[in-house]
């Protein structure tokens, strides 16, 4: 988990953001999605998927990271 421990702010709104975790069950597979959420507006930052399959030859897991931005500051500037 490349988030796990970085704070991060809402790049539309400047709110800090909450780490979650998400699970999607389907047939034959598993898929752990770890994401960034504004709790103010619900703008959401993908960090991490891992996709888990399971073949013949026994499991199967894939990790797909995205690249996160640090959005900037916005204490001390004027809208």
């Amino acid at each position: 988990m490349a988030g796990v421990g970085k704070k991060m702010s809402c790049p539309r709104c400047g709110t800090p953001m909450e780490y979650w975790v998400e699970i999607e069950i389907g047939d034959g597979f598993k898929k752990v999605k770890y994401y960034y959420k504004c709790p103010r507006c619900g703008y959401r930052l993908q960090d991490e998927t891992l996709i888990i399959k399971r073949n013949s030859g026994g499991i199967v897991l894939e990790k797909e990271e995205y690249r996160l931005i640090a959005a900037r500051s916005r204490v001390g500037r004027k809208r």
